[in-house]
């Protein structure tokens, strides 16, 4: 009798134990699908923090390097953009860390290129790498507003081993001089909730 009583109790907590597991597993695919685990980074060149001598754009609790280039001659929002020139070409930079295959991730920034010169073989860009593994870089312009246009991407990670993190920036790959504002970056990041401020 008292074998009995254990083999329930048994059979009862394994029971249970299933139930709880099917329903967190459940409720993360519910909660997945409902974008709540989607991070939203956005930087408008707005805010800088100088971090030992160097300024950096601050978003959200992210730093964004090359704040160098930033600018009040034309923005897209706010008071400020990032003034990249053939000279300073690289601008508006995060690294974003580590990365796992199929991770998927979003990206846009809004620019305005100051037509100066006839350039048919240059473009502004809107680049994600991974060192020299992975390079992902996008022209095409999705949207116009007031002179501005806005770059887009959507990738998602080749199967493969990397060492170095993924980082998002702006490239001015032309002979004019290009203003980037309100980059934006989307991915999925289930500890963003720590993140947030």
């Amino acid at each position: 009798m008292e074998k009995i009583f254990k083999n329930k109790e048994v059979s009862d907590f394994v029971r249970i134990g299933l139930l709880l597991f099917l329903f967190a597993y459940i409720l993360f695919r519910i909660l997945g699908s409902m974008d709540l685990f989607i991070e939203e980074i956005n930087c408008g060149a707005e805010k800088v923090v100088v971090v030992d001598n160097k300024e950096y754009f601050l978003a959200n609790s992210y730093r964004f390097d090359n704040a160098n280039g930033r600018s009040s001659e034309r923005a897209f929002e706010g008071s400020y953009s990032v003034k990249l020139t053939p000279q300073n070409q690289y601008g508006l930079s995060i690294t974003l860390g580590k990365t796992n295959p199929q991770d998927v991730y979003e990206g846009s920034v809004w620019f305005y290129e100051n037509k100066t010169e006839a350039d048919t073989t240059g473009w502004p860009f809107l680049v994600a790498c991974i060192g020299k593994q992975f390079w992902k870089g996008t022209t095409e312009i999705v949207q116009k507003k007031d002179g501005w246009g806005k770059l887009e991407f959507k990738i998602t990670i080749p199967d493969s081993v990397y060492k170095d993190p993924l980082v998002v920036y702006c490239w001015n790959n032309t002979k004019n001089t290009v203003y980037f504002d309100n980059m934006t970056i989307r991915r999925k990041n289930c500890m963003k909730f720590l993140r947030q401020q």
